[in-house]
């Protein structure tokens, strides 16, 4: 019998996926688990959130409950693990974002998993592609260069067009944290270039890899190493090709990177227009890793402009409380 569960997330009842409490787990049971982790990766495009990282917990450990209750045939078994990392690794993203590094890499881990376990290359890659991008946030460029790379050597030659992009500007990103400018074009260059092969739907979990990813990486490249004003350039990219009502979280992040290049840039009018825009997706949007980046722009630009942000720093107020 398949029980319907319920868990309290964004002021609501979000169901859990039905699944049986005992007995043959089948295709169909797999079916429900991927719709799961579907509507993660939606929420998470539209909003993020720490309570959606607990949400994605509470999802792991239903489903997991189940495998170990029921019975199942060898190829259930392999989708079965290839869901469960697959929702591990969008828990792991959700923790990182909500600036919870431990978690993330414990979420992380389990995905690594269940990937082997599925002998899923493509999966493990995924895995990589975000462990890659917290080693640039916790300080370790080459770190992150060389996990993108053994993603990158792991799946050679079977791989989506996107993820190659996705990898080698993982490879930038990197290199732009150890001030290696060179590297770093060539990698940006590479993923430009495997952005131009692709064609066709990508995988649910890549659909937010797309042209204006690739800008929004370049930008945040040219931010770490020191370049301001192309990084606002490839952010106005970004945001005038990226489709913001369904990627509101992107979105956000944009316009937050947009402000602090500007700023950083001398052009404080711009930096406060931006700043602006990011401040009308606050309230929608609950990203702890950029939202605390929207705080320190609002100290800087209080600094270096104190007459012309005192009005939005008032509206920070506003909104974040």
């Amino acid at each position: 019998m398949l029980r319907r569960k319920f868990i309290v997330g964004f002021g609501s009842l979000i169901a859990l996926p039905p699944l049986p409490e005992s007995g043959r787990l089948g295709l169909s049971d797999i079916v429900r688990i991927r719709e799961a982790e579907a509507h993660l990766v939606q929420l998470d495009s539209q909003h993020g959130s720490a309570q959606l990282a607990d949400i994605a917990g509470r999802y792991i450990e239903h489903v997991e409950h189940t495998m170990r209750h029921c019975t199942y045939g060898g190829r259930v078994q392999t989708q079965l693990h290839q869901a469960l990392g697959e929702i591990c690794e969008e828990a792991g993203w959700l923790a990182y974002d909500s600036g919870r590094h431990d978690q993330a890499r414990s979420r992380w881990d389990t995905a690594l998993r269940y990937a082997l376990l599925a002998r899923n290359p493509m999966l493990q890659a995924r895995v990589w592609a975000s462990l890659s991008r917290q080693a640039v946030d916790l300080g370790h460029g080459a770190e992150a260069v060389a996990i993108a790379r053994a993603a990158l050597d792991a799946t050679r030659g079977r791989r989506d067009p996107r993820l190659s992009a996705l990898l080698h500007s993982r490879v930038a990103l990197g290199h732009s944290a150890e001030r290696e400018s060179g590297r770093c074009a060539q990698s940006l260059h590479r993923a430009e270039q495997e952005f131009d092969r692709a064609s066709g739907q990508a995988p649910a979990w890549l659909a937010f890899c797309g042209p204006d990813e690739l800008a929004a990486q370049t930008a945040l490249c040219f931010f770490n190493l020191g370049d301001y004003a192309r990084a606002a350039e490839a952010d106005r990219d970004a945001l005038a090709l990226m489709e913001t009502d369904e990627f509101r979280r992107n979105a956000f992040a944009t316009h937050v990177s947009m402000a602090r290049n500007l700023l950083a840039a001398g052009e404080a009018d711009g930096a406060l227009e931006s700043g602006h825009d990011a401040l009308g997706l606050l309230r929608e949007v609950r990203s702890a890793r950029w939202s605390a980046h929207l705080a320190q722009f609002r100290d800087d630009v209080l600094d270096r402009a104190p007459r012309k942000a005192e009005g939005f720093a008032d509206r920070y107020q506003e909104s974040a409380t």
